[in-house]
């Protein structure tokens, strides 16, 4: 799919619907403005996971920028992990504090695996996920792209040791993700793709967002939760030290 046009433009007979997409899940955010699925601005946070300082401040001045209001947008698209957990909870965050100062805001939870195997060229019906997830382990989904260019997903999203990764992804699989750069011995013989196509876009995610949005698979808002596939490390420390261990 091209940064131009989306799945979702007005040609479909829809109302047109303008919706703000976010990707907060890694060190290098964006966000993306779509008028009825055509790419209205696209603008991308400086590497180093600044997203809680920068973003909201991004998100105010390019809806202005295009002319609208926040009360224009009808759709919020969430990158909703997995992926880094202070990026995921500002996403979380942003989302449920727009959404109770404008009920009508319609709120959709979009993978973010899914939108990194979106970034997989068009020709490519196998696709394999790998993204660094932190202690020498990765997040890992395996895609079917099925003809209407739709993503299946086949192997649910995991997380564990690369080799574990290389053996649950189909051989014939087109590899994809920054787990590749961090991991790559792993999947050594296997094909990947080029490393620019590695990184989650918020255009992506707003083009799988209005699929969503189209399907009437909305979140509340106050259900709206961070797919972490694991427990934060805090989290698991915490445990250790209530179960006695260290």
């Amino acid at each position: 799919m091209s940064a131009g046009e989306l799945a979702g433009g007005h040609c479909d007979g829809h109302r047109p619907v303008r919706l703000v997409a976010l990707e907060t899940s890694g060190r290098v955010g964006s966000i993306a403005l779509t008028d009825d699925g055509c790419v209205a601005a696209e603008r991308t946070l400086a590497e180093g996971m600044r997203h809680g300082r920068e973003i909201v401040p991004l998100v105010a001045a390019t809806v202005a920028a295009v002319g609208w209001s926040p009360r224009d947008v009808d759709v919020l698209a969430l990158s909703i992990g997995p992926g880094s957990f202070t990026g995921l909870r500002i996403g979380v965050t942003i989302a449920r504090t727009w959404a109770s100062q404008q009920p009508s805001l319609a709120v959709v939870a979009v993978p973010t695996l899914e939108a990194i195997a979106s970034n997989a060229p068009e020709a490519e019906r196998l696709i394999g996920v790998v993204c660094y997830a932190q202690r020498d382990g990765v997040y890992w989904a395996a895609y079917r792209r099925d003809d209407d260019g739709a993503l299946r997903r086949t192997a649910a999203e995991s997380v564990g040791s690369p080799q574990e990764a290389a053996a649950g992804i189909p051989q014939d699989a087109l590899l994809i993700g920054d787990g590749l750069g961090r991991c790559g011995e792993a999947f050594a013989g296997r094909r990947w793709a080029e490393a620019p196509l590695w990184t989650p876009r918020a255009a992506v995610v707003a083009s799988l967002g209005l699929r969503l949005h189209r399907a009437g698979q909305h979140v509340a808002p106050e259900l709206l939760e961070p797919l972490y596939v694991r427990r934060p490390a805090p989290v698991e420390t915490a445990e250790r030290r209530r179960q006695g261990g260290r």
